[in-house]
């Protein structure tokens, strides 16, 4: 009867998922600005994933680094890189191989297992090459408060190494082998897995603005005698909000955040990026690191690629 079919719909209609079944796989890549500033042996960075979205968790799956490259490693942390920059125990090797020069393109350095990351949280990378001198890898000079910001996740400026010793505290020419204010150049790549709607407080309020009044909309026509949704059980109503990706009611509500990326990323100018840091660090020269010259050990990349 449609009456014993309505029930077997509105049954089905009760066992509503949580999260989208699949992960978008090589869907977002994330180019970080270039401006050829250094090149040495390795850099080390927060990345953190933002909670602006309703996103269950990202996998991050690969990154991508130029230089000279050789020896290659990739290690992790959980939530942040600050005060284990010398702590190998407290990393985990997720990549290592041996890498041909790409001066002029990214490579790619696949991870050895995707690092899942839940909204809110946050992870230390550590990108290194143990090739001898100082071409291995390149990054920049810190420029703004973000490296790199985009709707999903956030890339944070971190330290260069300047030792083919991974972790090592000494660095290439001797003394300290650690420098502030640097920033990953390179790529990322990462997938994401969507929470889908639910009647819940706690999910509900996860989603954009125009979503939420998309359902508030439909959920009082359905609260009207005269109106065509008034005919549906109330869990169906709620299937199919459950079926629809987040942004099925418009992003216009989001141009905001992308506003407030554009000035988070906003370059700083070179007189103020000395207050960036909390602390400074001084090298055997005794001049702040983020303020290179010849003693400092780091080559400086310019444009003809010669030291």
């Amino acid at each position: 009867s449609s009456y014993q079919d309505a029930a077997r719909v509105a049954a089905h209609a009760l066992k509503r998922a949580k999260v989208a079944n699949y992960v978008v796989q090589s869907c977002y890549n994330v180019d970080t600005r270039d401006f050829e500033d250094h090149t040495f042996s390795g850099i080390m960075f927060d990345l953190k994933v933002k909670r602006d979205l309703p996103l269950e968790y990202i996998e991050l799956q690969k990154v991508w680094v130029r230089g000279y490259l050789g020896p290659m490693t990739v290690w992790v942390t959980p939530d942040t890189y600050e005060k284990k920059r010398s702590r190998r125990s407290e990393w985990k090797l997720v990549h290592r191989g041996n890498h041909k020069p790409s001066m002029q393109t990214l490579s790619p350095l696949e991870l050895s297992e995707p690092i899942r990351l839940k909204a809110g949280e946050s992870t230390g990378i550590y990108i290194h090459s143990g090739l001898e001198g100082d071409m291995g890898i390149v990054y920049n000079n810190r420029r703004s408060r973000i490296t790199h910001e985009d709707p999903h996740l956030c890339i944070m400026p971190g330290m260069a190494h300047i030792s083919d010793e991974p972790f090592s505290q000494v660095g290439y020419w001797g003394g300290g082998s650690w420098r502030w204010d640097r920033e990953f150049v390179g790529r990322m790549t990462y997938g994401v897995k969507w929470m889908l709607w639910n009647p819940c407080k706690n999910v509900h309020a996860r989603f954009p603005p125009m979503f939420k009044d998309m359902i508030f909309t439909m959920l009082m026509c359905h609260k009207r005698s005269g109106s065509p949704l008034n005919k549906l059980p109330c869990a169906v109503l709620y299937y199919v909000f459950n079926m629809l990706p987040w942004d099925w009611a418009g992003q216009d509500d989001i141009k905001a955040t992308i506003t407030k990326m554009e000035q988070n990323t906003r370059a700083i100018p070179l007189y103020q990026r000395g207050a960036l840091s909390a602390a400074i660090i001084h090298d055997n020269d005794s001049d702040p690191d983020w303020e290179d010259d010849d003693d400092d050990c780091e080559h400086d990349y310019d444009n003809t690629n010669q030291d």
